[in-house]
């Protein structure tokens, strides 16, 4: 349900009788307004010249695992503020375009996010000052589609993939870049693994290997074997990746070899919506993966067995099936829960050891799409715009944040720092104490 709102200067209050429906707990905020609180920032920066002004239409981007460390991405330490709020509700926004921000990666190390956007560029923003550093996008150089895949290379390049099939790595603190053009549609996800390589996917149902060592991009190999559009990708321990396709089947590939270890035909009832691998308690990848898909069910895969270690109807009730949108499995940064949002509009946590036994549950707002996780906290953004911050093992929803006007498509969290994006064409910025 797509909440009313109450405006009140700079804040964005859902009331009370609405959230009652939707999420259990109330917080106060400021000591002057009950209900859960979603508090929208003011822009800080006029929005910038668009290098393209077509309209986007509803295009849903689900991002991959994350190519950097996991205790980079996902905080187990995080500090004692995030469960009281930040330290400004309003936070601060810098408005980079008038249309949909698609896509987004982060670079701790360099206190930058790069967005992508259906404007065609990419724009980098200092999450520090609030204020945009630079534009990916030149007259000959960039996407002439929507950008719906970006990801951080550990040099601080950045690689982007677009609706116009083409791949473009960027040079770190510049505009320029190399486009790769070896796919024949659409990339639906680019990812890097942890042994240096870049791989991308696509509607052309392929999966692509680049060699990324040296400053220009090569390609590797083509790994083909899917007999679909190719919708998700992760990459696991050294040169192991995971692609689903939109016919329900995940293929395990070894990049080295360039062929597939496993392939897992109709591993979910028609599209898979989400991959990601199982990770310890301190932060170390296993063999082990999960897999959601539009049926609305979680699976567990273990290289081990023949066949699916655990399989449950995560987000399946009543009323029909939710497609599982998220999954994240974060050691303790997940409080060393697999942690899943779905299309049912709820977030729940599953104990791996039980196997996949259900902890917690949280109500959303409205359709999630984005999911982070840090120091036991779970962070939904959804459709409505609101930020949802809930205790993963109480499922309790500890406050909301009006991290948008709209859809909330990225969410990026460190020890003291969150940053959101996505419909409104703007990056949304707090901090914790």
């Amino acid at each position: 349900m797509c909440l009313e709102s109450l405006h009140i200067g700079q804040q964005r209050v859902f009331p009370r009788s609405q959230l009652q429906q939707n999420v259990a707990t109330v917080t106060l905020y400021r000591g002057k307004t009950s209900g859960i609180a979603a508090h929208r920032p003011q822009p800080t920066s006029s929005t910038s010249q668009q290098p393209h002004t077509n309209k986007a239409v509803g295009l849903t981007v689900t991002a991959p695992q994350p190519s950097q460390p996991l205790q980079t991405i996902y905080p187990a330490d995080i500090l004692a503020g995030w469960r009281a709020g930040p330290q400004d509700p309003a936070g601060r926004v810098c408005n980079v375009s008038e249309l949909p921000l698609m896509c987004s990666s982060i670079n701790w190390a360099s206190q930058e996010v790069v967005v992508g956007s259906s404007d065609h560029a990419l724009y980098v923003v200092d999450v520090q000052s609030g204020k945009k550093r630079r534009t990916l996008y030149t007259k000959t150089a960039g996407h002439a589609e929507w950008v719906t895949a970006c990801q951080y290379l550990p040099d601080g390049r950045v690689l982007s993939g677009g609706m116009d099939s083409l791949l473009c790595l960027w040079e770190a603190n510049s505009n320029r870049c190399q486009q790769l053009t070896a796919h024949a549609a659409p990339i639906s996800a680019v990812d890097v693994s942890s042994a240096g390589m870049a791989v991308s996917a696509s509607y052309d149902k392929s999966v692509r290997v680049w060699d990324v060592a040296g400053r220009r991009a090569s390609e590797s190999c083509c790994l083909t074997g899917h007999a679909a559009p190719v919708l998700q990708l992760a990459c696991g321990n050294g040169d192991s990746v995971i692609s689903g396709d939109r016919g329900g089947t995940v293929i395990s590939w070894g990049l080295t070899t360039g062929s597939p270890s496993s392939k897992l035909k109709d591993a979910h009832i028609a599209h898979i919506t989400a991959l990601a691998w199982h990770h310890n308690v301190d932060g170390s990848c296993t063999d082990s993966f999960f897999t959601g898909g539009q049926d609305g069910h979680l699976k567990m895969w273990d290289p081990r067995s023949k066949g699916c270690a655990c399989d449950i109807a995560a987000h399946v009730n009543a009323k029909g099936k939710g497609a599982v949108g998220n999954i994240i499995s974060a050691g303790s940064a997940s409080g060393s829960l697999v942690v899943t949002a779905g299309a049912d509009g709820t977030v729940k946590a599953f104990d791996v050891r039980s196997p996949l036994q259900a902890v917690s549950q949280a109500k959303l707002t409205d359709f999630p799409y984005s999911l982070a996780v840090a120091g036991g906290l779970a962070l939904c953004g959804c459709g409505d715009g609101s930020l949802l911050v809930i205790d993963l093992s109480s499922g309790q929803t500890l406050y909301a944040l009006g991290a948008n006007k709209a859809a909330v498509r990225g969410v990026h969290a460190s020890r003291s720092r969150l940053v959101c994006m996505g419909d409104d064409g703007s990056v949304y910025m707090y901090n914790f104490a």
